[in-house]
């Protein structure tokens, strides 16, 4: 009986969690003047995808394909492979496809948040422009990675809350450098500046994307495993590939309909975005 109950408290400690969420969304919203709404910023997101799929989804796919690569040179069951390595080996591994998934992950960041800022905007998505901001802006975007993901983890370190606020308060770091072209750390402030007030619904809007990008991963991964033959296995790894890039473009949308809702919401439209409007 006892483990009933305990199977019982885990499986509805998600919904509870969700529903205090939820609670504390409302709440907040009631205490400000200003609109931030998740369905808002959900619609804005698959909206802005739709201007824009092209550019976005194949600087996705070029994203995606050094994974894909690696699965197919190593074989499919890339974790199997990888223990059957020397260490040596390993290490230059895992540090050859970090270096380069750090940069070319942040440079097809930048593109795909350039393109979802224009189309926000109302400006045609030109992918030339915005791979040239995206090189342009590859120095400090890498700095503003490093940078994000050392804090989180040693906020995540001390008793998981400061990580878990940290990862709120920078969360549309990339959005306004690429979109206002400030500095490494004055994009953090003005990152934390446009958030505060709207942490709770970012909190519950995290959530439920996770909660739905951990589905559809799971699906993905779930026929790979059950895949019996070489070449089911193999359409397991591209239909997973595909999927990475659906989530990363929506993720970059996403994120760049958060910086434009509250932007606009707190301070209003103003130079190129207020002449899109009367164009």
């Amino acid at each position: 009986m006892a483990v009933i109950l305990m199977l019982v408290a885990l499986l509805a400690l998600p919904f509870l969690l969700i529903a205090l969420l939820i609670f504390a969304a409302r709440h907040e919203a009631r205490r400000h003047s200003w609109e931030f709404r998740i369905s808002d910023i959900v619609s804005l997101a698959f909206t802005t995808l739709g201007r824009a799929r092209t550019p976005i989804l194949l600087t996705g796919l070029v994203l995606a394909l050094p994974s894909l690569a690696l699965q197919l040179v190593l074989g499919v069951d890339l974790s199997r492979s990888m223990f059957q390595m020397e260490s040596e080996q390993l290490v230059a591994l895992i540090g050859f496809g970090g270096l380069l998934g750090l940069v070319f992950g942040t440079l097809g960041e930048v593109i795909m948040t350039a393109l979802a800022l224009d189309a926000l905007a109302g400006r045609p998505a030109d992918f030339r422009v915005a791979f040239a901001k995206g090189l342009r802006l590859l120095l400090p975007a890498v700095l503003i990675r490093i940078l994000w993901w050392l804090g989180v983890i040693f906020g995540t370190m001390l008793l998981f809350i400061p990580g878990l606020i940290l990862m709120l308060t920078w969360l549309i770091v990339l959005p306004v450098l690429v979109a206002e072209g400030t500095g490494v750390f004055a994009s953090f402030g003005r990152s934390g500046a446009l958030v505060r007030g709207a942490r709770w619904r970012l909190l519950l809007l995290v959530a439920i994307v996770a909660v739905a990008f951990s589905m559809v991963s799971g699906m993905g991964q779930g026929f790979m495993l059950a895949s019996a033959t070489e070449a089911a296995r193999i359409t397991g790894a591209v239909i997973q590939s595909l999927l990475t890039m659906v989530s990363s473009a929506l993720t970059v949308t996403g994120l760049s309909a958060v910086y434009h809702q509250l932007k606009s919401q707190r301070e209003g439209l103003v130079g190129e975005d207020l002449e899109a409007v009367f164009a």
